[in-house]
């Protein structure tokens, strides 16, 4: 086992090293924020920046990596830097018709002490995500996207999930049309696609698995330069051990209406109002000893935005439906991120914090549930060691954040839990129950403290340190769990 995870070390570090960098910066640089905040009509010239009338940040294509790069390899564009792009990137094939290839190499250490909060469970394990992409443009108005990823494992490969433990996966496979009416592009994207448009607390890709999170059926898009509509009918995907064995989950469901406006212009981006509604089917959802059906419908708003110092991100969501049997949904979540930049140099300490708070209640079966339900949230959120789960929780995390050198990013916090109804259990990530906490008297769930660090020495590289400590309250602490720690290393190289 040691040998084979130094070899998986080793490799991960060759891949990097052996790897040409992509360099997106250039003189162009200052304009790109400037795009960014006010939309785009073409791709950008130095930067892979997607043509869009609506900012860039707020057009739902999911996370920005910085360089242009997106969390999503399908939502760069590099036509416009044909005549300085990379190898592989944008190739021209003839008439407006190019190629684009794209790759990513993930390679985590992960370890943890009393997993789950078990006493004497510590458990240690070597990640390795491969993913291989292709973006064929027949012109400006019609693409296709392909995508296939691997995963490994080092130890309990036989117990691993396919998310986690997969020889080849077809990840992606859809075709983007679009066009152009008036000042607004329209378009639909249809196949197996990721997706995460949504606030992150809800709608992510699930990047802690080595493999994301994909979705099958429609997307359908109107971005102007004031506002954009989207809308979506998708099923899961199932995936499964071996050479392309993921399936189409039926019953998984994920539809919705989603939106975005600019209430306010602001000095780099603008104030963002974004309405949403997701309706979610889960044919095997779990809440203590309760399986079944879980059907609902989750309602809500974000604002988010910056002014000067302050960036602010809040979202208020309201969840109705059926679960478990026909029990009635009724539950709702608040959750607030907000940072002050205190000084634009040195270190450039920023203060930072986010409050949530997520209703619980009603595990008694036959009794109407209120227990919120993350959907899909960002595993990142609350920590990759899933100590905490959005349900029946009251977090104040305040921390700083700081910028020691143009490369290098630390971050530290100190959570507060503590749940909002004493009858209702302590959940960790996956909604899952800690055992005897539901019949125990009292709120406090415990501290948890998380420390990460960035370092990109490349546009395309960076390691990563995360290590976050839950210091468990009078709850967990009667119920005979103990404090755990989580820590991961890692490097990922994108191309």
């Amino acid at each position: 086992m040691t040998s084979l995870k130094h070899n998986l070390i080793l490799a991960g570090i060759m891949i990097a090293v052996a790897s040409h960098p992509v360099h997106a910066s250039g003189p162009n640089d200052s304009g790109l924020a400037h795009a960014r905040c006010t939309g785009t009509d073409a791709a950008g010239d130095y930067t892979p920046v997607p043509a869009d009338p609506y900012p860039v940040m707020a057009a739902g294509w999911g996370p920005e990596l910085g360089g242009g790069q997106m969390a999503s390899r399908w939502a760069e564009d590099w036509t416009g830097m044909a005549e300085r792009a990379p190898r592989l990137k944008a190739i021209g094939l003839g008439g407006d018709a190019s190629i684009t290839f794209s790759a990513e190499a993930r390679l985590r250490d992960i370890a943890t002490q009393n997993d789950r909060l078990v006493p004497g469970t510590d458990t240690e394990q070597v990640q390795l995500r491969g993913i291989a992409g292709a973006d064929l443009r027949l012109n400006r108005h019609i693409r296709f996207y392909s995508e296939v990823g691997t995963g490994h494992v080092d130890d309990d490969r036989d117990a691993a999930a396919a998310n986690f433990q997969n020889q080849l996966s077809l990840q992606q496979l859809f075709v983007d049309v679009r066009g152009q009416h008036g000042d607004m592009l329209v378009g639909a994207m249809l196949g197996r696609q990721e997706f995460a448009d949504g606030p992150r607390q809800l709608i992510s890709l699930s990047d802690g698995p080595n493999l994301h999170r994909t979705w099958n059926g429609i997307r359908v898009y109107a971005h102007a330069r004031r506002f954009r509509l989207g809308a979506f009918e998708l099923r899961g995907t199932q995936l499964a051990d071996g050479d392309f064995n993921g399936a189409i989950q039926s019953g998984a469901i994920l539809r919705g209406i989603n939106a975005s406006f600019i209430v306010s212009r602001g000095e780099g981006p603008n104030t963002y109002l974004d309405p949403f509604w997701f309706h979610t089917e889960m044919p095997a959802f779990h809440l203590g000893n309760e399986s079944g059906p879980d059907k609902r419908d989750t309602l809500g708003l974000r604002l988010w935005g910056r002014k000067g110092a302050v960036r602010w991100d809040w979202t208020a969501a309201r969840q109705t439906g059926r679960t478990l049997g026909g029990r009635q949904i009724d539950a709702w979540g608040l959750f607030a991120v907000q940072s002050l930049t205190l000084s634009e140099q040195g270190w450039k300490p920023k203060l930072i914090s986010h409050i949530d708070i997520a209703s619980g209640g009603g595990i008694t079966p036959g009794n109407t549930l209120h227990n919120f339900h993350p959907l899909y949230a960002s595993s990142n959120y609350l920590g990759e060691g899933q100590f905490l789960a959005l349900s029946n929780l009251v977090l104040i995390s305040p921390g700083i954040s700081l910028t020691p050198g143009p490369h290098t990013t630390l971050s530290f916090e100190y959570g507060v839990a503590r749940r909002l109804d004493a009858d209702d259990a302590v959940y960790a990530g996956g909604m899952r129950a800690y055992a005897g906490t539901d019949g125990l008297k009292g709120h406090d769930i415990g501290t948890l403290s998380r420390l990460s660090g960035t370092w990109s020495p490349a546009n395309n590289l960076s390691f990563n340190l995360n290590i976050e400590h839950l210091s468990v309250g009078g709850v967990l602490h009667e119920a005979g769990y103990h404090s755990g720690i989580y820590t991961q290393l890692g490097l990922t190289y994108r191309y």
